[in-house]
Protein backbone atom coordinates (compact mmCIF):
# COMPACT_ATOMS: atom_id res chain seq x y z
CA UNK A 1 0.00 0.00 0.00
CA UNK A 2 1.07 3.48 -1.26
CA UNK A 3 0.71 6.31 1.79
CA UNK A 4 0.89 10.02 1.08
CA UNK A 5 4.40 9.95 2.94
CA UNK A 6 5.79 8.26 0.49
CA UNK A 7 5.26 10.83 -2.08
CA UNK A 8 5.59 13.64 -0.33
CA UNK A 9 8.86 13.21 1.20
CA UNK A 10 11.25 12.53 -2.17
CA UNK A 11 9.52 15.98 -3.17
CA UNK A 12 10.22 17.95 0.06
CA UNK A 13 13.86 16.34 0.34
CA UNK A 14 14.25 18.91 -2.93
CA UNK A 15 13.55 21.87 -0.38
CA UNK A 16 15.68 21.67 2.42
CA UNK A 17 14.14 25.01 4.04
CA UNK A 18 10.44 22.78 4.03
CA UNK A 19 9.31 19.92 5.92
CA UNK A 20 5.93 18.15 5.44
CA UNK A 21 3.55 16.36 7.97
CA UNK A 22 0.60 14.03 7.05
CA UNK A 23 -2.67 13.15 9.60
CA UNK A 24 -6.08 11.62 8.20
CA UNK A 25 -8.91 13.95 8.88
CA UNK A 26 -10.15 11.69 10.94
CA UNK A 27 -7.57 12.39 13.71
CA UNK A 28 -8.24 16.24 13.90
CA UNK A 29 -10.94 18.38 16.01
CA UNK A 30 -14.40 18.54 15.15
CA UNK A 31 -14.19 21.58 13.76
CA UNK A 32 -11.20 20.66 11.63
CA UNK A 33 -12.51 17.48 10.73
CA UNK A 34 -15.99 19.53 9.63
CA UNK A 35 -14.24 21.51 7.60
CA UNK A 36 -12.56 19.14 5.03
CA UNK A 37 -16.05 17.49 4.76
CA UNK A 38 -17.30 20.52 3.26
CA UNK A 39 -13.94 21.65 1.25
CA UNK A 40 -12.74 17.90 0.06
CA UNK A 41 -15.61 15.23 1.14
CA UNK A 42 -13.38 13.04 -0.59
CA UNK A 43 -10.37 13.51 1.46
CA UNK A 44 -9.10 11.46 4.18
CA UNK A 45 -5.56 13.32 4.81
CA UNK A 46 -4.19 16.68 5.61
CA UNK A 47 -0.93 17.32 4.21
CA UNK A 48 0.80 20.52 6.42
CA UNK A 49 3.55 22.10 4.57
CA UNK A 50 6.06 24.66 6.64
CA UNK A 51 8.24 26.86 5.03
CA UNK A 52 11.09 27.68 6.91
CA UNK A 53 11.63 31.82 6.95
CA UNK A 54 15.15 32.16 7.17
CA UNK A 55 15.11 36.20 5.96
CA UNK A 56 12.62 38.75 7.76
CA UNK A 57 12.09 39.86 3.94
CA UNK A 58 10.45 36.71 2.77
CA UNK A 59 7.47 37.15 5.37
CA UNK A 60 6.92 40.89 3.86
CA UNK A 61 3.46 41.04 2.70
CA UNK A 62 2.38 42.67 -0.04
CA UNK A 63 -0.58 44.26 -2.10
CA UNK A 64 -0.13 43.41 -5.64
CA UNK A 65 -1.51 44.52 -8.80
CA UNK A 66 -3.94 40.94 -8.88
CA UNK A 67 -5.74 42.79 -5.77
CA UNK A 68 -4.17 39.69 -3.55
CA UNK A 69 -1.52 39.70 0.07
CA UNK A 70 1.53 38.17 -1.27
CA UNK A 71 4.89 37.17 0.63
CA UNK A 72 7.73 35.30 -1.15
CA UNK A 73 7.63 32.54 1.86
CA UNK A 74 3.96 32.06 1.07
CA UNK A 75 4.28 32.39 -3.18
CA UNK A 76 7.08 29.78 -2.84
CA UNK A 77 5.35 27.03 -0.71
CA UNK A 78 2.04 27.70 -3.03
CA UNK A 79 4.37 26.11 -5.54
CA UNK A 80 6.08 23.64 -3.73
CA UNK A 81 2.36 22.73 -2.98
CA UNK A 82 1.29 22.06 -6.44
CA UNK A 83 4.71 19.83 -7.04
CA UNK A 84 3.30 17.64 -4.21
CA UNK A 85 -0.40 17.77 -5.83
CA UNK A 86 0.86 17.21 -9.01
CA UNK A 87 3.29 14.13 -7.46
CA UNK A 88 0.11 12.98 -5.45
CA UNK A 89 -2.02 13.20 -8.91
CA UNK A 90 0.61 11.03 -10.87
CA UNK A 91 -0.09 8.23 -7.91
CA UNK A 92 -3.96 7.97 -8.58
CA UNK A 93 -4.89 10.65 -6.00
CA UNK A 94 -6.38 13.83 -5.91
CA UNK A 95 -5.35 16.67 -3.74
CA UNK A 96 -7.03 20.08 -3.42
CA UNK A 97 -4.69 23.12 -1.64
CA UNK A 98 -6.28 24.77 0.62
CA UNK A 99 -7.06 28.85 0.41
CA UNK A 100 -4.70 30.50 2.85
CA UNK A 101 -6.71 30.73 6.50
CA UNK A 102 -8.58 34.38 5.76
CA UNK A 103 -9.96 32.78 2.62
CA UNK A 104 -10.96 29.56 4.18
CA UNK A 105 -11.50 30.28 7.28
CA UNK A 106 -9.39 27.07 8.58
CA UNK A 107 -7.00 27.47 11.40
CA UNK A 108 -3.45 26.11 9.90
CA UNK A 109 -1.81 25.78 12.83
CA UNK A 110 -4.09 23.62 14.91
CA UNK A 111 -3.83 20.90 12.18
CA UNK A 112 -0.36 21.83 12.25
CA UNK A 113 -0.35 21.19 15.87
CA UNK A 114 -2.12 18.02 15.07
CA UNK A 115 -0.18 16.37 13.09
CA UNK A 116 3.05 17.25 14.80
CA UNK A 117 4.57 19.94 13.27
CA UNK A 118 5.10 21.82 16.72
CA UNK A 119 3.02 23.36 19.56
CA UNK A 120 0.86 26.62 19.59
CA UNK A 121 2.43 29.22 21.55
CA UNK A 122 0.91 31.83 23.84
CA UNK A 123 0.81 34.16 21.15
CA UNK A 124 -0.67 31.87 18.88
CA UNK A 125 2.04 31.36 16.40
CA UNK A 126 2.50 27.65 15.72
CA UNK A 127 6.03 27.06 17.15
CA UNK A 128 8.71 24.59 15.46
CA UNK A 129 11.54 22.91 17.31
CA UNK A 130 13.71 24.52 15.40
CA UNK A 131 12.29 27.37 13.66
CA UNK A 132 10.09 28.91 16.41
CA UNK A 133 7.21 30.89 14.87
CA UNK A 134 9.11 31.39 12.02
CA UNK A 135 7.43 28.86 9.96
CA UNK A 136 5.22 29.64 7.07
CA UNK A 137 2.28 26.69 7.12
CA UNK A 138 0.23 25.37 4.08
CA UNK A 139 -2.04 23.12 3.91
CA UNK A 140 -3.44 20.34 1.25
CA UNK A 141 -6.33 17.85 1.72
CA UNK A 142 -5.86 14.25 -0.44
CA UNK A 143 -7.58 10.81 -0.52
CA UNK A 144 -3.92 9.21 -0.62
CA UNK A 145 -3.82 7.45 2.82
CA UNK A 146 -1.41 8.38 5.77
CA UNK A 147 0.74 6.65 8.25
CA UNK A 148 -0.26 9.00 10.69
CA UNK A 149 3.29 9.08 13.04
CA UNK A 150 3.07 11.81 15.11
CA UNK A 151 5.41 13.09 17.28
CA UNK A 152 5.08 15.75 20.46
CA UNK A 153 7.96 18.09 19.58
CA UNK A 154 9.87 19.41 22.15
CA UNK A 155 10.67 22.67 22.80
CA UNK A 156 7.27 24.07 23.34
CA UNK A 157 6.20 27.35 24.25
CA UNK A 158 7.78 28.75 27.73
CA UNK A 159 5.61 30.43 28.94
CA UNK A 160 7.81 33.23 29.32
CA UNK A 161 5.37 36.07 28.60
CA UNK A 162 7.83 37.87 26.78
CA UNK A 163 5.14 38.11 23.95
CA UNK A 164 2.97 39.52 26.07
CA UNK A 165 5.04 42.67 27.32
CA UNK A 166 6.17 43.09 23.75
CA UNK A 167 2.46 43.60 21.81
CA UNK A 168 2.02 47.16 20.82
CA UNK A 169 -1.73 46.26 21.13
CA UNK A 170 -1.61 44.98 24.47
CA UNK A 171 -4.06 42.11 22.69
CA UNK A 172 -2.11 39.11 23.91
CA UNK A 173 -3.28 37.22 26.94
CA UNK A 174 -3.38 33.45 27.93
CA UNK A 175 -6.77 32.94 28.86
CA UNK A 176 -8.18 34.57 25.71
CA UNK A 177 -6.16 35.42 22.57
CA UNK A 178 -6.87 33.60 19.42
CA UNK A 179 -5.12 35.84 17.27
CA UNK A 180 -8.01 38.52 15.69
CA UNK A 181 -7.14 41.49 17.66
CA UNK A 182 -3.66 41.90 15.59
CA UNK A 183 -6.62 42.75 12.91
CA UNK A 184 -7.35 46.26 15.07
CA UNK A 185 -3.85 46.98 15.40
CA UNK A 186 -3.31 46.91 11.91
CA UNK A 187 -6.09 48.82 10.78
CA UNK A 188 -5.33 51.57 13.82
CA UNK A 189 -1.76 52.06 12.42
CA UNK A 190 -2.50 51.59 8.99
CA UNK A 191 -2.65 48.48 6.98
CA UNK A 192 0.13 49.17 3.90
CA UNK A 193 2.01 52.16 2.96
CA UNK A 194 0.82 53.20 -0.93
CA UNK A 195 4.20 53.79 -2.81
CA UNK A 196 5.09 51.99 -5.85
CA UNK A 197 3.39 49.02 -7.67
CA UNK A 198 3.06 46.75 -4.68
CA UNK A 199 1.44 48.07 -1.32
CA UNK A 200 3.38 46.72 1.91
CA UNK A 201 0.67 45.21 4.07
CA UNK A 202 2.31 46.23 7.82
CA UNK A 203 1.72 42.40 9.75
CA UNK A 204 2.93 42.80 13.36
CA UNK A 205 5.41 39.87 13.88
CA UNK A 206 6.93 41.85 17.07
CA UNK A 207 5.30 38.77 19.44
CA UNK A 208 7.52 36.47 17.03
CA UNK A 209 10.41 39.03 17.10
CA UNK A 210 11.17 38.41 20.86
CA UNK A 211 9.89 34.70 20.99
CA UNK A 212 12.88 32.78 22.83
CA UNK A 213 12.16 29.37 21.12
CA UNK A 214 14.14 28.68 17.57
CA UNK A 215 16.69 30.93 15.69
CA UNK A 216 15.40 34.48 14.49
CA UNK A 217 16.11 34.88 10.56
CA UNK A 218 17.82 37.82 9.26
CA UNK A 219 16.13 40.96 9.70
CA UNK A 220 14.66 40.36 12.45
CA UNK A 221 14.99 42.75 15.93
Amino acid sequence: MIFAEDIINPVIRNYPCCAAWAIPVSSLATREREFFSRFFPASGTAIVLGYHIVTKDEWRWFLKEDGLHHCDADDRSKKICEEIANALGACGFRTDIVPYPGESGLQFRSVAEAAGAGRIGTNVFLLHPLWGPWIQLSVLATDAPSRYRPVCHAPVCTRCGECVLACPAGAIREDSFDGLRCGAYRAEKGEYIPAGPEKELRYCTICADVCPIGQRPWGAR
